[in-house]
């Protein structure tokens, strides 16, 4: 019996440490509920992943910044709308308004947004590894700007009543599957000075230099309900009067 007893203290042991990494992982989930504090705990270093708890209405000015190379961190809206002040008009070019931007960063992610009112919704710049995934981008000049930005994931977006749609520039091996991106007013999807990207059941009507694989332009074209217009009505989407 003697003998046994190291096995079993190791697994204790183990034990102990498994639920501790446990624990610790269900500790690093926080909410957040403007974008100061969102922002805080992103870039804190202590949680994983921040979730948003309420909709922020008319926000003056960039609401999140990830511009200091942070990584491996979740955003996630949960549904709730982040609105910026900004008119569906021309670009604030003196001072451009992101609802999140992100810089130099690798394995992060932004989930389930609704964004309306920016100069650019979700701003990627020199980001590797991201995924944006399941976000409803409306209203702002461009929904996803991805410039200097490699191996990214961009997938399941409804991106629509924008300038543009979906912006690559510069931008190498990343993938873009399952999104719908109409009624935009330039372009659906817009792809310059990049290789390698691929594109995957992607529904939209106009493009510039954009192909899903197999085919020209996206693997669907748009219809009244791709985006979710009940009505026809661009400016109408869910969470918002516009």
């Amino acid at each position: 019996m003697r003998q046994r007893k190291p096995a079993l203290w190791a697994a204790v042991v183990l034990f102990v440490v498994g639920t501790s990494t446990a624990v610790d992982a269900a500790e690093s989930v926080e909410t957040c509920s403007s974008c100061t504090d969102c922002q805080a705990k992103l870039t804190s270093g202590s949680f994983s992943v921040v979730e948003l708890d309420v909709d922020i209405i008319d926000y003056p000015g960039t609401c999140i910044e990830l511009k200091l190379g942070e990584s491996n961190v979740t955003f996630d809206c949960a549904g709730h709308l982040i609105d910026g002040d900004g008119p569906r008009g021309e670009p604030a070019l003196d001072d451009p308004e992101q609802a999140f931007t992100m810089m130099q960063g690798s394995g992060n992610t932004v989930r389930n947004c609704t964004i309306s009112g920016f100069d650019a919704a979700l701003y990627l710049v020199n980001a590797s590894g991201v995924v944006l995934e399941n976000n409803d981008l409306v209203g702002n000049w461009v929904g996803i700007d991805l410039s200097n930005g490699d191996s990214n994931t961009i997938s399941g977006n409804i991106v629509h009543g924008s300038e543009m749609g979906i912006k690559i520039t510069n931008s190498d091996n990343n993938t873009v599957e399952s999104n719908s991106v109409c009624g935009n007013f330039l372009w659906d999807f817009y792809h310059e000075s990049s290789t390698g990207n691929v594109g995957i059941d992607n529904t939209c009507d106009t493009t510039l230099y954009w192909n899903d694989l197999g085919t020209t332009g996206c693997t669907y074209t748009c219809t009244i309900f791709s985006c979710g217009f009940e009505t026809g009505d661009l400016w109408e989407w869910s969470g918002s009067s516009g």
